[in-house]
């Protein structure tokens, strides 16, 4: 599946981007008041306060500009339609496009689960990896739907917890 590591490779760049004008903490751990982001194609859940940011068939969040944790949603086309069927061999190319950004962001994988979003079993992987100085835990979650993927990604310093806006967005992803 070209298109993932492709997108992976996006999503690679956009982190990168994120991480280098990164400055400080965010403070969005917890947040009560939610707001609903609608995307190309999709609908999820974020907290009111968090600033949003769009580019092409990206949606990304955080809670200032240049914050540390970050949740996105990215749409990228599928050269052939995902089925339900395919999900074992799916998993295979998703666990290595998982290791791949790893290794580009000089991480490791250090937890991959199969999790259930909108109905639909999803891989999900936590990459650990540094820059700029700076420890970081990035969560990301492909979701393969007909001749979409959608990439759901979070990310925060190690140094704090997972923000609430990450089980958020899993939880309330819905494409469209």
């Amino acid at each position: 599946m070209p298109s993932l590591i492709r997108s992976a490779a996006c999503l690679l760049v956009v982190s990168a981007v994120a991480v280098a004008t990164g400055c400080g903490g965010g403070g969005g751990s917890s947040q009560a008041a939610v707001k609903r982001v609608r995307g190309p194609h999709f609908i999820f859940e974020a907290p009111t306060s968090w600033e949003e940011s769009r580019v092409d068939t990206q949606v990304s969040l955080s809670p200032k500009p240049a914050a540390p944790e970050l949740v996105s949603v990215s749409v990228f086309p599928l050269v052939n339609a995902y089925r339900p069927a395919l999900f074992r061999a799916v998993t295979t190319e998703l666990d290595r496009t998982a290791g791949q950004l790893a290794t580009r962001l000089n991480g490791k994988v250090v937890d991959s689960k199969t999790v259930d979003v909108a109905g639909d079993k999803v891989r999900q992987y936590q990459i650990s990896y540094s820059s700029g100085g700076q420890d970081y835990e990035q969560l990301i979650t492909f979701f393969l739907r007909g001749k979409t993927e959608y990439q759901l990604l979070c990310r925060w310093t190690q140094s704090e917890q997972e923000p609430d806006a990450c089980t958020r967005l899993v939880k309330t992803f819905t494409p469209t």
